[in-house]
């Protein structure tokens, strides 16, 4: 087995136990559709032999409902089921186009995570660290998938450079939650 698989198995495994932390937090159902994706995709493809593309696609859907905190279950509902519709539409045409959809679910997410930032921001005058990681995380992903798609020569090594700093990220989300994260007075 080659390092790229053990930094992957244990991003894997960092990420299962991460929701464990965040119980009972409101990004604990955030949290738990990013621990069990990896997982859940991975059997699809050597069970099924489901296209991995394809599952982390529909997972991002998921990820995009449970990442929307203020808006009202019927628009979260609305909004992934558009997604969901546009999902299907691409998948069925080009997956290799999924990155895109991705993409903009992610980018959604962010916002919302910076609209958490801001309004605590405006209320404390203090920044949370964990809201900082946690948008920090976002950013790796949408460049994640930004230099995965347009930079094929350094998008591999990318990829795996960012999934080595997701485990570091995962460590800090296993002993940082938004109730016990350390605030920096600005």
């Amino acid at each position: 087995m080659t390092i790229i698989n053990y930094i992957a198995y244990l991003n894997i495994f960092i990420w299962l136990l991460i929701p464990i932390r965040q119980y009972n937090t409101r990004f604990f159902p955030f949290f738990l559709v990013l621990g069990i994706l990896d997982t859940i995709s991975l059997s699809f493809f050597y069970l099924f032999n489901i296209n991995l593309t394809i599952t982390y696609l529909f997972g991002t859907n998921v990820l995009l409902y449970a990442a929307l905190f203020d808006l009202g279950k019927k628009k979260k509902f609305t909004l992934v089921l558009f997604f969901i519709i546009v999902s299907f539409f691409i998948v069925s045409f080009s997956i290799k186009e999924s990155w895109i959809i991705q993409f903009i679910i992610h980018f959604i997410i962010l916002i919302t995570f910076l609209k958490i930032l801001i309004i605590y921001f405006g209320n404390t005058r203090k920044l949370l660290l964990f809201y900082l990681v946690l948008i920090g995380y976002e950013v790796s992903l949408l460049l994640k998938f930004f230099v995965y798609y347009k930079e094929v020569s350094i998008g591999p090594v990318y990829f795996y450079v960012t999934t080595a700093l997701e485990i570091l990220i995962g460590l800090f989300f296993i002993f940082i939650n938004e109730k016990n994260s350390p605030a920096i007075k600005v």
